[in-house]
């Protein structure tokens, strides 16, 4: 069962649940130093109970799921990762009634579910186990074995902007906190650097006067911060293994941490399908691709740092693919906003503001110039990196009332839509062969509206196809559609995948990520040695070393959606627009 925590608890229960936790934490110290009090002689023992024998217990604490400006939405969200995670902890013996689940809107209620969680847990073990007979190392081993079999799973809560939740539920951030730059000794404040990013931030936003209510939530963060911190700790100390999700925090490390989806992680896999479909590697530097990176940010009310560290992340990963091909000359910008003295600090002339479809559509065409369908001659363009699904919708919409046409299948001729159907339906395997493309852009008489200088598309090869016969100039149609890219999975961006409108989406292997961390709670749980699968390693992320459970993200085409969403039960047929 999912509950959503209230705003309005009481300062005094605050107070209330820190100070037993303080004095949890005292007691603890005693405990585990074998000067644990020593109970009534008269008193009878009594063992701790358990609610399951085989896979203990669970207590799960995630964000309520995202709300987005638009009716576009991501395939992940926390409580389909919930379902996913309770059925696998169940698969593993865990009984229902040992898995706890609450979701929560801000970390100020669910810091101090938390802390309710964890001290209850102790003051009930330390109750049941008081009237033991055998001594302070009986009751401290008692304590601390019916502890061993708890594992809390905890995903904080973090303060996205508009433009990282159009990347799903499961964006994460690296949250710090930072002391003030004012001499009036005001709290701390706390900042968020996105998963898989150094938590770099710009500290002349700390110098400004916020005003009364900003200061209020910037304190009550920081407070419920340290809350959560406390809690945890003082789980672990207890006995209680802690797992995060998504993001971390400075001062505590977890018995195990999953990031679902890192910044880099979700730009570099459309760079890479990018590489691979265009097949860069064969192309050369007289025929160039023409490809487009668009870094959507917020509108100019959002908090720029945060999104500025965003995109500058992403871009670093994407350079990281696609700049040898620019240097090389294999590649163009058709905006020109990118060539071959581009370095990883290019992404300044690549974001956008992309809080409204307005916004996309006017970016776009103003990298391609003005079209539209009855324009003679358009600009050449191979390859659009959209990051996202939601920027992804609207290229693709920008893409056909400019007169593009065709589909990413294009690319590819022995693929077509009625055999991406046929594969999707089960009615036959897909076979798809190596597209051709000449090694020399073919020449042009006329002048079309392109800086790329181009006006050929590597796709236009077939005959079958309208979109790829030689126009008026001489040289081939350059309104070839091209490779579309995007992340998220969204449900109703699916149909665009069927059609070969958007070539690729990716999204968090969920269904993965819940069975293996179900394996890895049961063996924590049991005192076994970690290794569910070899998805697990220790690493270091922002600067915390723990075990480390990170799942490759699942690349999903018109040519495996069948594999990897239909058959697995992310979508249906129906979903797919079959």
């Amino acid at each position: 069962m999912t509950l959503h925590g209230g705003r309005n608890r009481s300062s005094l229960r605050r107070r209330t649940g820190e100070a037993l936790t303080a004095m949890l934490t005292v007691a603890l110290v005693f405990s585990f130093s074998g000067c644990s009090l020593t109970p009534d002689a008269g008193e009878t023992s009594t063992s701790p109970t358990t609610s399951s024998a085989d896979s203990g217990n669970a207590a799960i604490f995630t964000p309520s799921d995202g709300i987005t400006l638009s009716q576009h939405t991501p395939l992940n969200k926390w409580t389909a990762f919930v379902s996913e995670l309770t059925a696998s902890l169940q698969n593993q013996h865990m009984k229902k009634s040992s898995i706890t689940a609450k979701s929560f809107d801000n970390l100020d209620d669910q810091s101090q579910a938390v802390q309710d969680y964890v001290v209850s847990h102790i003051a009930s073990s330390a109750s049941s186990s008081g009237g033991s007979t055998t001594g302070a190392d009986s009751s401290q081993t008692t304590d601390t074995d019916s502890a061993k079999n708890h594992t809390i799973i905890v995903a904080p809560v973090t303060d996205t902007t508009d433009s990282q939740r159009q990347y799903g539920d499961y964006f994460g951030s690296h949250i710090t906190e930072k002391a003030s730059a004012s001499a009036s000794g005001s709290s701390p404040s706390t900042t968020e650097s996105p998963s898989g990013a150094s938590s770099d931030t710009d500290s002349s936003s700390s110098s400004a006067s916020p005003s009364t209510t900003s200061d209020n939530a910037s304190t009550t963060r920081h407070e419920a911060i340290v809350r959560l911190r406390s809690a945890l700790n003082l789980a672990r100390n207890s006995g209680m293994h802690v797992v995060l999700l998504s993001s971390t925090f400075e001062g505590f490390t977890p018995d195990l941490y999953v990031p679902m989806a890192s910044v880099a992680q979700m730009a570099q896999v459309q760079a890479k399908q990018l590489v691979s479909k265009l097949e860069l590697d064969k192309t050369s530097k007289e025929n160039p691709k023409q490809i487009e990176v668009l870094l959507p940010s917020g509108s100019s009310t959002t908090n720029t740092t945060d999104v500025d560290t965003f995109n500058k992340t992403a871009f670093s990963a994407i350079w990281e693919v696609l700049g040898p091909y620019f240097r090389s000359g294999a590649v163009e910008s058709p905006s020109g906003l990118l060539d071959k003295n581009s370095s990883a600090d290019s992404w300044k002339l690549l974001k956008f503001n992309a809080s409204n479809e307005d916004s996309v559509k006017k970016e776009l065409t103003a990298r391609l110039g003005k079209q539209n369908k009855s324009a003679s001659t358009r600009t050449r363009i191979d390859g659009i990196l959209s990051m996202n699904d939601y920027v992804a919708s609207e290229v693709t919409e920008t893409l056909t009332s400019m007169g593009y046409t065709g589909s990413s299948a294009d690319i590819n001729p022995e693929i077509s839509i009625a055999g991406i159907v046929d594969n999707i339906t089960g009615k036959k395997d897909l076979k798809k062969s190596k597209a051709p493309d000449p090694s020399v852009a073919p020449s042009t008489d006329g002048d079309a509206d392109s800086s790329g200088g181009s006006s050929s598309q590597d796709s236009s090869s077939s005959d079958s196809s309208s979109s790829q016969q030689s126009d008026d100039t001489g040289g081939l149609n350059s309104s070839a559609w091209p490779i579309v890219t995007g992340y998220g999975a969204y449900l109703d961006n699916i149909p665009n995948i069927v059609d070969g409108q958007q070539w690729m989406t990716a999204l968090e292997d969920r269904k993965g990520i819940g069975s293996t961390l179900a394996k890895a709670v049961a063996q924590l749980n049991t005192s076994q040695q970690l290794n569910a699968d070899d998805s697990i390693k220790t690493e270091t992320s922002n600067g915390i070393s723990a075990p480390t459970l990170q799942k490759e993200l699942l690349t999903v085409s018109a040519s495996n959606l069948k594999s990897v969403l239909i058959d697995t039960n992310y979508v249906t047929a129906a979903d797919a627009g079959l």
